[in-house]
């Protein structure tokens, strides 16, 4: 018998798979030589500066196809990839060395960003070492923009199959590209924790370990592997062997009245269609939230038809499980060059989401038919963004009901619909009693929550640890809401990030809440922690107590630690 082959590495990204594996060639940046076509130093610095704008309008479409289907914190890789376009240190420095002379546009570029992945590389903080992974993705950019090729190593991706990537370096652009319904799992010679090919396998629930430095050669020869992205190894498994990235150990067969997991609905965050594989191969029970900025970000807004087309498709594809459409929430923070937004000195505090709608009567009608008309198709809601007030929910309200008799005047069938809202203001939140009478279900956006609620610009770095989720105040705002639901008999739901924080999970079934919804990645962990718990009721009422009587985030961490079973 052949002696099993296994290699190790670090696992940043839960779950079991095996399969096939494609080996994602590095893209070929071989150093030029000394300005070969013996242009002049204007006609190079011009190939560069146009290279420049197009790699610049490369990451905005990216940075708008993230922020719209996975959020803002994702988004933030490709806006900081953008700054080193601007960067003295990069592009200024080889912009310096061009007007020396004699080196073409592809050699500077080559040697300042040589000598700051280097720098980086040798640098004793993990992160500052995976900060060279960016300059590395800004230059393969920058180079195939200079040599008219807008392609990469990614697009060769076979047309079918499912495989594991084998790759020596993974970046986001490549990450991004990749199919991911078709990704079995990443397997990746460099990088850590907090790099972001990391961050997007947890983001996209694929099994991924990286740091498999030794031995790297003779693994990436190998035609089929099984992964443990939980564990952290890769081993050797006989041809023909696939599992499906399952988040094995997790996603047992569980019957849905386990513990506390028949007491929620476990819901998928969606930003698009494409996402529906994801939906169906973590086992979501519907859609807790559809964003639909996605259709708004592009040089061109949609058709009532297309909006039409991409709602039924979900809806359909979820039926008969629920599906929650939020209406567009979009303002200055996000680009969407067909819209024409002014740019705002505090966007997340000015023309956004509803207040935005509201402003544009002839787009937020357009969107509400395609909804109506959705419908059609299966059980459907729709929730308004970003409300504050009662005056705005009566005012969407009427327009939505214009909007009905619009579809039916038309001819067209009409679905119907649940009708919500989002809880994300403070003021919405403190007087959810109010709205309660008003709406069908409350679904709490706990990102913009817990900025309102704690002052902290969310996407600031700077303020990164005074963002806090556990923090008492916003969970007993949570508990306020959900409280304020079960007396009118309105359901409430949780679709922000800590949706799909396991640790909270038995908190938020504690309280009432009655659906989570997530990233799809995160149903199996959260599932896992809902069916090892079965609290009683008097269980359920000392752990809401305990946690809000807690005085900082890192008590109320600590509290539910004792209680949450986390793989």
């Amino acid at each position: 018998m052949m002696e099993e082959m296994i290699w190790r590495g670090l696992g940043v990204s839960g779950g079991r798979s095996a399969g096939k594996t494609w080996y994602l060639e590095e893209y070929e940046a071989e150093v030029q030589e000394e300005n070969p076509k013996n242009s002049s130093v204007d006609e190079e610095i011009e190939r560069l500066q146009q290279a420049i704008i197009l790699t610049e309008q490369n990451l905005t479409q990216l940075e708008a196809k993230v922020k719209a289907e996975r959020g803002e914190a994702l988004a933030q890789i490709f806006g900081a990839h953008k700054l080193l376009l601007s960067d003295p240190a990069f592009i200024g420095e080889a912009l310096l060395r061009l007007q020396k002379g004699h080196l073409s546009a592809e050699q500077a570029l080559q040697e300042v960003a040589g000598e700051a992945i280097r720098m980086l590389r040798s640098l004793d903080d993990p992160y500052f070492q995976e900060r060279a992974v960016d300059v590395q993705d800004v230059l393969v950019q920058l180079l195939q923009n200079l040599r008219g090729s807008q392609g990469n190593s990614s697009d060769l991706f076979p047309e079918t199959g499912n495989y594991v990537i084998l790759a020596d370096e993974l970046t986001p652009a490549q990450t991004i590209a990749l199919p991911k319904e078709r990704v079995l799992g990443f397997v990746v010679r460099k990088g850590g924790k907090t790099s972001h090919a990391a961050i997007l396998a947890r983001t996209y629930g694929i099994p991924a370990l990286v740091g498999v430095a030794e031995g790297w050669e003779e693994l990436k020869n190998q035609s089929w592997v099984e992964i443990d992205g939980e564990a952290g190894w890769v081993r050797q498994t006989p041809e023909g062997h696939t599992l499906s990235a399952n988040m094995e150990g997790m996603e047992e067969e569980t019957s849905l009245a386990s513990g506390l997991l028949g007491e929620l609905i476990l819901a998928a965050n969606v930003g698009s269609p494409d996402d529906l594989a994801f939906v169906k191969k973590f086992k979501a029970q519907g859609v807790g939230l559809y964003r639909t900025e996605f259709l708004f970000m592009g040089d061109t807004l949609p058709t009532e038809e297309e909006q039409v087309q991409a709602y039924q498709q979900v809806i359909s594809s979820c039926a008969p499980d629920l599906t929650v459409i939020r209406t567009l929430d979009i303002g200055g923070d996000k680009r969407a060059p067909a819209l024409q937004l002014p740019q705002e000195k505090n966007p997340f505090l000015g023309v956004r989401a509803l207040r935005l709608t509201l402003r544009r009567p002839e787009l937020f009608r357009q969107q509400l038919r395609a909804i109506w008309r959705a419908a059609a198709a299966g059980p459907t809601a729709i929730m308004f963004p970003m409300i504050a007030t009662l005056e705005e929910l009566f005012q969407a309200k009427e327009i939505l009901n214009l909007s009905r008799e619009e579809v039916v005047q038309a001819g067209y069938p009409v679905g119907e619909l649940e009708v919500g809202m989002m809880i994300e203001i403070p003021s919405a939140a403190w007087m959810a009693n109010k709205f309660a009478s008003e709406v069908d279900f409350f679904s709490i956006g706990t990102n913009d929550l817990t900025q309102y609620m704690l002052a902290v610009d969310r996407e600031n770095n700077e303020l990164a640890e005074l963002y806090q989720p556990y923090h008492p105040a916003v969970l007993g705002m949570i508990a306020r809401v959900s409280q304020a639901g079960l007396q009118a008999g309105v359901w409430t739901g949780v679709c922000g990030e800590a949706g799909g924080d396991a640790l909270l999970a038995p908190f938020f079934a504690a309280v009432g809440i009655k659906e989570l919804s997530m990233a799809p990645g995160s149903l199996p962990k959260v599932r896992h922690a809902l069916a090892s718990l079965d609290l009683k009721l008097d269980e359920k009422i000392s752990l809401v107590d305990s946690v809000l009587a807690c005085a900082t985030a890192s008590e109320v961490k600590e509290v539910l630690g004792k209680v949450t079973p986390i793989a």
